[in-house]
């Protein structure tokens, strides 16, 4: 069966970002997933301002792709806080990103066949991925967790709930320097390129990984990778 990793969001509260805030964000955001397109995604639309949907390159590679984009609205600082924290004293401009994000994403990984893909229209394609991706995400609509997979393996399924609402529940108490430095090892860079990225030491990049748990993100990403690569073999 040739498999398809649908990865479908929801902004939370966007409603209540404040506008010239939100219209930054959804623009940042989008110039972001273009960026995944090059090596990540091979598809992706926004719409409705505050939802998106984006199709993996690779299908094992669906939830890591989904923790990039999470990371990324975790992590995100509005111009006018960098502008705020800038005209503030020293010991506030230090203190900027250590402090959890008011922004996130409600995410929703779908993996299984497609009917068909629409090129440039990915909301109006259609198949077993994408339902099942769409219908992960109207279930974490009435719950506190905002993470999900949905596979066409119903044990699978089962045996990755509990991880993932592990891992939900670590990512909800990261900062924007942590979001921050799992972003870039979501995409596989090593540590002193992110050092110099950030512009900050390898110890402090080290101490953001151990912040965020990394290692053990990174232990359940290879683990998923490689029970969806086996459905292919």
């Amino acid at each position: 069966m040739n498999l398809h990793g649908i990865i479908t969001g929801d902004i939370v509260a966007s409603q209540k970002i404040d506008p010239l805030v939100r219209q930054k964000l959804y623009a940042d955001a989008d110039l972001f997933l273009q960026q995944l397109k090059s090596s990540w995604i091979s598809q992706y639309e926004t719409y409705r301002g505050d939802s998106l949907q984006c199709e993996a390159q690779q299908p094992e590679q669906s939830l890591r792709i989904a923790l990039m984009i999470r990371s990324f609205f975790k992590a995100y600082i509005p111009k006018k806080d960098e502008t705020t924290a800038a005209s503030t004293t020293k010991k506030v401009r230090s203190a900027k990103g250590y402090f959890a994000t008011a922004f996130d994403i409600r995410l929703a990984v779908g993996i299984g066949s497609v009917d068909f893909i629409q090129k440039d229209k990915i909301s109006t394609s259609d198949g077993q991925a994408f339902r099942l991706s769409g219908e992960a995400l109207d279930d974490l609509k009435n719950e506190s967790y905002r993470m999900a997979i949905k596979t066409l393996h119903p044990d699978f399924n089962e045996l990755m709930e509990a991880p993932v609402l592990l891992l939900d529940a670590l990512m909800q108490k990261w900062t924007q320097n942590g979001a921050e430095v799992v972003l870039y090892k979501l995409q596989n860079k090593k540590d002193d390129e992110i050092a110099d990225i950030l512009k900050i030491s390898q110890p402090a990049v080290n101490q953001r990984k151990k912040n965020a748990y990394w290692d053990a993100v990174e232990k359940l990403i290879t683990y998923f990778e490689k029970s969806v690569l086996s459905w292919t073999e």
